[in-house]
């Protein structure tokens, strides 16, 4: 069987995330103006939209690949601390 390749995921633009950095300063400084403001929720929403549509194309993909496992099942991470053989 054929791995399933992964979805790729579109990035939200440096510019756009720059300026929406520097937006989120000046409001947390109190130095925002009104205008600012607006491209600022603008900003905000286009990032919001990005990051729901890429949830979705990994959450199409996930259920792509899950026909074989058992009705129920869910996907889990397990973290173990490496040990080295004493001799």
């Amino acid at each position: 069987m054929r791995k399933a390749i992964p979805p790729k995921l579109r990035k939200f633009p440096a510019a756009k995330q720059r300026r929406m950095d520097e937006l989120l300063d000046k409001n947390r400084e109190g130095l925002i103006t009104a205008s600012e403001r607006s491209r600022l929720e603008q900003l905000v929403a286009e990032a919001e939209q990005l990051a729901v549509a890429n949830a979705r194309l990994l959450a199409r993909f996930a259920q792509r690949d899950t026909v074989d496992l058992p009705s129920g099942a869910v996907p889990v991470t397990v973290w173990v601390m490496p040990q080295t053989a004493e001799p």
